[in-house]
């Protein structure tokens, strides 16, 4: 009689927003069945009995808690999905008329979980900004290095961002955007080696987010926005009617002028802004092909 060999799952995870996992599953598992647990939880779950070995105690405290954020994932999927409260947007993101026409900015609504596979970018810009910093130490004028970290910290902070291309990166406007600032620390130490590890190219990545703005197709201009936000706040100073009200509004239309112009982290049309809960991919095993036995 054949023996059945089930095949596992295996992930690697880029990141985990480890509280905000826990909270979202705290609030989703709450009077769902203890005993339901999926196949893939199930593994998960073995899997974690194996940490118990020749290891550090600070270097298997920290694989502990990364394999349980880990862990948390998994469950936050298969709860999120059996409340029907997770929508995998993979395919339907994939077709450029479904951005154009609005189609999936009326299906998001803000803070709802969303899963998408599709070529993904992780970039740091501070280790960009520390390697102009490295590469101008090799001349005597060290300008373009302070002027690319002025920029850098002005624009990106010390956080990472991540944006995901579902109709390839091409369509760069058609894009799921976010900030990854790692409040849990899950990245701690490896943010310096990321762009290593992945290189400047998209990858193929998975990841779960809540929706966090579904942006408004605007059509005023960037530069008329800013120039009426200026005029505004000169009209105020020349009549001396300077108010919360109109300085309120001063910094709205300032900020809207700068999210068109690119300069914040701030979604354009068509371009959707998800908070990233998990960035992960399967892991699929290298296989010999038929080319590599080849003699010629």
């Amino acid at each position: 009689m054949a023996t059945r060999i089930e095949r596992t799952s295996v992930r690697e995870y880029l990141y985990v927003d480890t509280p905000r996992v826990r909270t979202l599953l705290a609030q989703l598992s709450f009077g769902l069945p203890e005993e339901r647990k999926s196949d893939r939880t199930r593994q998960w779950t073995v899997s974690l009995t194996g940490l118990d070995g020749p290891q550090h105690d600070e270097g298997s405290r920290e694989q502990e808690v990364r394999s349980l954020a880990e862990l948390h994932v998994a469950m936050l999927e298969d709860a999120a999905e059996y409340a029907n409260m997770l929508l995998d947007v993979s395919e339907i993101s994939r077709r450029p008329k479904n951005w154009n026409r609005g189609r999936i900015h009326r299906a998001l609504n803000p803070g709802s979980l969303i899963r998408i596979t599709a070529p993904t970018s992780i970039i740091y810009p501070a280790s960009f900004a520390a390697s102009a910093t490295a590469f101008d130490s090799f001349n005597e004028d060290d300008e373009f290095s302070r002027d690319v970290s002025k920029i850098v910290r002005a624009m990106y902070g010390d956080h990472l961002t991540l944006r995901i291309y579902p109709c390839g990166e091409g369509d760069w406007e058609n894009q799921y955007s976010g900030v990854i600032s790692d409040p849990g620390g899950y990245l701690s130490g490896e943010k310096s080696v990321l762009f290593s590890r992945l290189g400047a190219d998209p990858q193929l990545w998975t990841t779960v987010a809540t929706v966090s703005r579904v942006p408004e197709r605007d059509h005023t201009a960037p530069t008329v926005r800013l120039e009426q936000a200026m005029a505004t706040l000169q009209t105020a100073l020349e009549k001396e009617e300077m108010n919360r009200q109109i300085l309120e509004k001063m910094i709205q239309e300032f900020s809207r002028a700068m999210e068109g112009m690119g300069l914040s982290e701030a979604p354009m049309w068509p371009a959707v802004s998800v908070i990233p809960i998990a960035v992960y991919r399967d892991v699929k095993p290298s296989v010999l092909i038929p080319e590599l036995e080849l003699n010629d």
